[in-house]
């Protein structure tokens, strides 16, 4: 198997191991880094910028919750949020939305603090800097 292994500036310098199986089926670490992997994360990172913008402006709006803005912040989604907080995604989906977030009590709102590594404040009194 050939290993990519051009440069990719996602990764500020650090290299990437890939387990590689020898011709007489022995496996060994392989230096790796691919410009088509680099393209997709900085796809998915611009992406996530633009989510994030977008919950501002709906925080601003009143529709959103801070939790759908430190979602994307920790560049997340639906399902690794849900399953990060032991919360089921029906649930989770809710809380993104200011109406339901404002009744969530301290119990639910710390679990968010806990996976946002936040304090429950920055969740009940968000302001954007």
């Amino acid at each position: 198997m050939k290993v990519p292994q051009e440069e990719n500036t996602t990764l500020d310098g650090q290299k990437k191991v890939m387990y590689v199986k020898s011709e007489h089926g022995d496996f060994n670490k392989k230096q790796y880094g691919s410009k088509v992997e680099e393209y997709a994360t900085k796809i998915a990172v611009q992406e996530y910028d633009i989510l994030e913008k977008e919950a501002l402006q709906a925080i601003q709006s009143g529709e959103a919750s801070p939790i759908q803005y430190f979602m994307y912040k920790n560049r997340m989604d639906l399902p690794t949020l849900s399953s990060c907080v032991g919360i089921m995604s029906f649930r989770v989906k809710r809380h993104l939305k200011m109406k339901y977030f404002k009744k969530l009590n301290r119990r639910i709102l710390q679990r968010y603090a806990d996976v946002f590594d936040i304090e429950i404040a920055q969740l009940t009194d968000f302001s954007h800097e």
